[in-house]
């Protein structure tokens, strides 16, 4: 009897171990961008100063990024600013003067891009009052 309890244990902790497999997690290679300012559906009026804010990440190394802000309403670029990192981590931070005469729909579009290829693209729409 204390021979067949011994024995149930024991497979019991065998299959317990067996069942239980370590599973093996890797973080990858990512690129992720994050627009802190402006934020979507956001309302400003003619004469409002525009913080843009916009953090690149990547676990290993960017390799270039763009930040482009339209205004949709009229077909006009209004805001590009573009570059080259060999770093971790990269944010840009700017300030514009929004002017309009009419209500206007704008859109910001940031990317970025890691030395893997890897691209990670996020927009904002905004409004312009006059």
């Amino acid at each position: 009897m204390k021979k067949s309890i011994f024995f149930s244990l024991l497979i019991a902790v065998l299959v317990g171990f067996v069942a239980c497999d370590k599973e093996t997690t890797t973080t990858p290679e990512t690129v992720a961008v994050t627009v802190n300012s402006p934020s979507e559906g956001a309302m400003f009026h003619s004469g409002n100063q525009l913080n843009i804010n916009v953090t690149f990440t990547d676990p290993t190394e960017l390799h270039n990024y763009s930040v482009v802000i339209t205004n949709t309403t009229a077909t006009m670029e209004v805001f590009n600013v573009s570059g080259h990192k060999h770093s971790t981590t990269h944010t840009v931070d700017s300030t514009i003067t929004l002017n309009v005469t009419g209500h206007s729909d704008f859109k910001l579009v940031a990317t970025g891009t890691n030395h893997s290829g890897e691209t990670d693209t996020k927009e904002v729409n905004f409004h312009v009052h006059p």
